[in-house]
Order: C-alpha cells, then sequence, then structure tokens
C-alpha cells in the first residue's frame, strides 16, 4: 500500500515504498500473515458470482484475485499508487488500476463490495474517504475495511525492546506521516456518521512466537523503519535489533498486532 500524502519529514514511500528492497518481502509476509482471517470475513458476505468489487490498496494482488476467484462473472478493480508488485498472470476478471483513493473518484454505484486492508489507517483523509466511497457503492452494496491497531500491553511488559520498538516505530509514523494508531478502533462510528447502515466490527489478536506470519511482519517492518527510527533519534540500531532479537525467543510470546474489521451496507 503506498499513500500519496505527505508531511514536513517525508512520504510514506520514503520508508514502505515499493523501492524499498524489504518492501516486497515485507508484503508477503503481510499476505502469509492476514490473508486467511480476510478471506474468511470476505466469504461470510456471500458475493454473488456475478458481483463488481473494488480492492484499494491491492499491493500484491492475492486478496484481489481470490474476489476474481469468488466473482467469476463479476468484475474486480484492484487499485494502488504503485502496481509494480502485481502479477502479470490475473484472472481476465481482474483490472489493474493506477488510482489515488484521496483524489480520483469512480462513478456512483460503481461496486457492490469496496475491501481496503491496512490502507485508511495510514491516510489523513479518512473520513472523507469513507464518505466518498459509499457513493461508489450500489445500494445494499458493503464497504468493508481492515485496520491494524497497535495493541504491545498483552504480553509484553513495559521493559520489553520489542514493546518499544514497536511503539517507537508507531509513534514516528503518527507524527511525521500522518498515520492513526487508533483508528480501527472508531472506524465503525465514521461510517455510521457517513450514512452507512447494519455497521459491524470484530477484532482478532495472532499471537507473536518464532515461526508465526505475524512475528516475520513486526520483523520486516522494523528492519524497514530502522534507518528513520536511527536518523531521527528515536532509537539506536542496537536498541531495534534487541527488539528483533524477542522476536526469535522461544519463550516470548506477545500480541502486537489487532486486527479491527468494520463493514457497513449502502
Amino acid at each position: 500500500m503506498s499513500t500519496a500524502d505527505s508531511r514536513s519529514t517525508g512520504h510514506y514511500d520514503d520508508e514502505l515504498g515499493h523501492e524499498n528492497p524489504l518492501e516486497a518481502a515485507r508484503l508477503r509476509a503481510i499476505t502469509d500473515a492476514f490473508d486467511p482471517g480476510t478471506e474468511q470475513r470476505l466469504a461470510a458476505l456471500r458475493l454473488p458470482e456475478d458481483g463488481r468489487c473494488l480492492e484499494v490498496g491491492a499491493g500484491t494482488g492475492t486478496t484481489a484475485a481470490w474476489l476474481a476467484a469468488r466473482c467469476p462473472r463479476g468484475r474486480v478493480t484492484a487499485t494502488d499508487l504503485d502496481v509494480g508488485l502485481m502479477p502479470r498472470d490475473l484472472p481476465d476478471n481482474l483490472d489493474v488500476l493506477h488510482h489515488d483513493v484521496t483524489v480520483d473518484e469512480f462513478p456512483e454505484h460503481s461496486f457492490d463490495l469496496i475491501h481496503a486492508r491496512f490502507v485508511l489507517m495510514h491516510l489523513p483523509q479518512r473520513e472523507q474517504i469513507v464518505e466518498r466511497m459509499r457513493r461508489w457503492l450500489v445500494p445494499g452494496g458493503t464497504l468493508h475495511l481492515e485496520e491494524l491497531v497497535n495493541f504491545p500491553c498483552a504480553g509484553m511488559p513495559e521493559t520489553s525492546p520489542l514493546r518499544r520498538s514497536i511503539e517507537t516505530a508507531w509513534s514516528m509514523l503518527a507524527e511525521s506521516y500522518g498515520m492513526e494508531r487508533n483508528w480501527g478502533t472508531r472506524a465503525s462510528s465514521v461510517l455510521t456518521r457517513c450514512g452507512y447502515r447494519e455497521v459491524m466490527a470484530e477484532a482478532s489478536l495472532p499471537a507473536s512466537h518464532p515461526g508465526a506470519p505475524v512475528a516475520e511482519v513486526s520483523r520486516l517492518s522494523l528492519m524497514t523503519l530502522t534507518p528513520a527510527l536511527v536518523e531521527r533519534g528515536l532509537l539506536s540500531e542496537e536498541e531495534v535489533e534487541a527488539g528483533i532479537a524477542e522476536l526469535r525467543d522461544p519463550a516470548r510470546v506477545s500480541f502486537p498486532l489487532a486486527v479491527i474489521a468494520v463493514r457497513g451496507r449502502h
């Protein structure tokens, strides 16, 4: 996922863009860790075979391809600011579009489903986007958002180097780039305020331990952000390395990231 928003200290693409040599591996780790939960939640929506779906911030395209298989007589549009990591061999009913969700539009009543995973939490315009997305849905269509929430307190003492590394990284992204670390916890109220109906929310809390997919997400994210953390004087390389070492400790089980899924109908 890429964003167009910038703050005084830089752009998301400076740290988490596709040009970063670790970004492809980090996105694959996110796929491994979170695709199963995403697919389970989307399957529960019982999409029609001719459904029209929009996948915002498609990344490597795995969820978009899954939607295309679920809607074989429908159409899936996969969007991102950088579509370079999308595979070339795509289903015939999947279109890839370079699209900036903060400014670019779709016609009214274009989609039965709009899905975005770990996207709006990074965008300061998130509430306006939720309001605009409602117009893109057909009457009865569904907006389904999934967001990460920093959740280090369970199983991570305050003295934990991993806890400090993760919390410092999240604070840097919030203060420098506009991420809202608790957006997922209030997204349902925003959907309700914007006129969505049947708004529902649920949370999952995957455990992090050596070999767990979410541990690899944490490791690669911290490695990717280390230069910025050190440059800003927020952490030293040694401090981040001590945090990453905790991810390899079989005696440590933690719950650093919660996923909050929110959906509402036009």
